[in-house]
């Protein structure tokens, strides 16, 4: 082979190598996903709140219409909305609760909230580092209620694990960053989290919050 036949191999070569070794950064919103995240765990408690209020609990249907969710509609149409900044200094408008699907968890995971305040109190719910409920100490349940807790545990990390999808439809983010979610939804759980409540950082250790 001529020399520069070899010269050419070997700079397609190093080309190739170069290449292999490039690490492709994927964008991730953490703004966003904490905005959309604080305004879930919000409407939640809202709902939550209202709900306990009425004489009679209402039925799931009519639970996804109700004042609450009218009226984060309507502040939606008729308010300013809020902005934040990305990275490279540029301002975008942060995402709102206008995804049919994530009302429908809102209303879901409020009609079990007061449960799941209940457990926490006790000790017997934490929230891990995944952003989901975990059953920490049966102690203080009885074997009818470790069932049944069971069951509204089941029930809300369902309703969470759909959530971070439609976090991420809502985001623009690939599904592959899943994991990049549930961490950022993890902090503002520990953010709002009540004194005495059980959370796991990030290290996997479990602490009661001051």
């Amino acid at each position: 082979m001529k020399r520069n036949g070899w010269i050419f191999l070997l700079t397609g070569l190093a080309a190739l190598t170069a290449l292999a070794c490039v690490t492709i950064n994927v964008y991730f919103p953490e703004a966003a996903v904490k905005e959309l995240a604080s305004q879930i765990e919000d409407a939640v408690e809202q709902q939550a709140a209202e709900g306990s209020g009425d004489d009679a609990p209402q039925p799931e249907e009519e639970a996804f219409f109700s004042r609450s969710t009218l009226r984060g509609v309507l502040s939606f149409v008729f308010s300013a909305p809020k902005v934040y900044a990305q990275d490279g200094g540029s301002e975008v408008i942060a995402p709102q609760i206008t995804n049919p699907a994530i009302r429908k968890i809102i209303a879901n995971r409020a009609s079990r909230a007061d449960q799941i305040r209940q457990h926490k109190s006790s000790g017997v719910l934490g929230e891990t580092k995944d952003a989901l409920l975990e059953i920490r100490s049966r102690d203080a349940l009885s074997l009818k209620d470790r069932a049944s807790v069971q069951k509204l545990v089941k029930a809300e990390n369902t309703d969470r694990e759909t959530m971070f999808k439609e976090i991420a439809a809502a985001t623009g983010t690939d599904l592959s960053q899943l994991p990049q979610i549930r961490q950022t939804y993890a902090e503002t759980l520990r953010s709002k989290a009540k004194t005495g409540d059980w959370i796991q950082l990030p290290d996997d250790s479990w602490l009661q919050k001051e």
